[in-house]
């Protein structure tokens, strides 16, 4: 039998066609996972997924999630003992943070699953009077106490505005019964909203239940006439035991008191009250001031002091973050 160049090729075209028809589809996946798929070699936690697509990862991804998941709990004060018990800082897996990796690794990788922390709302400094915050950058927070001075504040306010500075304000439940509209002209300007009690009452010398009460109108009356939840306790007069503390911590507030004190509610000269300030000032302080006009004529010199030194004036909050 003679086959001629021409048979001879048309021979081989029919099996090509029978070989690609039958090894077409398993040529295509692996084409495509090479080119859209995770590099070879990589794993992830051990586990090899070269190959797999964006899609499967998804599905490994989340198996594993689960045994990486650990969960929040706040951390809490034993009234027998005194005794608190640290909170337990969560995780999650990030899925897609963990798949965007994967499909960015470079062959031969090992890559860890991302995780992303959760932090309880209550830890163990919850439990702790602060007298000031980190001291490892030029931050401070300008703390003001409010149970009186209205004529004083809208001055402060513009002050405060024309330096592009916020503060914690600390009214009581009381005065923001009587002033709502101050003490919503304060929130509206941006500072923060702390909780000096409903009334200006000694912590110290109240019942558990009592402490409890203390705080919560305080903190009703603030939301009613803000619209901020306070996230920190100053306690009226600066008076506290560590019964209060625990209190205000169950409660969800870090009690601050400061760590310098103008003194100004004695109506001092105010170049007294900026020598305090300038005298006290460090990384982390806190400085306690009320409305009062010394006090308004002193704050202009202080903020140009505190930016010519490079500090940077944040919120109570802000300055304690955990």
């Amino acid at each position: 039998m003679i086959i001629t160049k021409r048979g001879l090729v048309l021979i081989i075209c029919v099996f090509l066609v029978i070989a690609l028809g039958l090894l077409g589809p398993g040529i295509y996946k692996f084409a495509k996972r090479s080119l859209y798929g995770v590099k070879p070699g990589v794993t992830l936690e051990g586990q090899l997924v070269e190959g797999l697509l964006e899609q499967e990862l998804y599905d490994v991804v989340a198996s594993l999630a689960e045994t990486f998941y650990v969960e929040a709990h706040n951390a809490s004060f034993h009234w027998p003992t005194g005794k608190v018990t640290a909170e337990v800082v969560g995780q999650l897996v990030d899925v897609k943070g963990t798949v965007d990796a994967l499909m960015a690794a470079p062959s031969h990788s090992s890559v860890s699953l991302v995780t992303v922390q959760i932090i309880p709302s209550i830890t163990s400094a919850h439990f702790e009077p602060v007298y000031r915050g980190p001291s490892g950058g030029p931050r401070v927070a300008l703390m003001v106490n409010v149970d009186w001075g209205d004529e004083f504040i809208p001055g402060m306010l513009e002050v405060f505005a024309h330096h592009g500075v916020l503060a914690t304000w600390f009214p009581t439940g009381r005065w923001v019964q009587v002033s709502p509209d101050l003490a919503k002209q304060i929130s509206q300007a941006g500072h923060e909203i702390g909780n000096h009690g409903g009334w200006h009452g000694e912590a110290s010398q109240m019942s558990r239940a009592e402490v409890t009460r203390l705080i919560q109108e305080g903190e009703d009356l603030i939301l009613e006439a803000t619209g901020q939840r306070p996230q920190v306790f100053a306690p009226p007069a600066g008076d506290f035991n560590q019964q209060a503390v625990a209190v205000a911590g169950e409660m969800g507030y870090k009690t601050v008191l400061w760590t310098v004190d103008t003194v100004d509610w004695q109506r001092p000269a105010p170049t007294v009250i900026i020598d305090r300030v300038k005298t006290g000032i460090t990384n982390g302080a806190l400085v306690l001031m009320h409305p009062t006009k010394p006090t308004l004529e002193a704050l202009p010199v202080i903020l140009d002091y505190l930016e010519q030194k490079g500090f940077q004036c944040v919120t109570v909050s802000e300055l304690l973050a955990d």
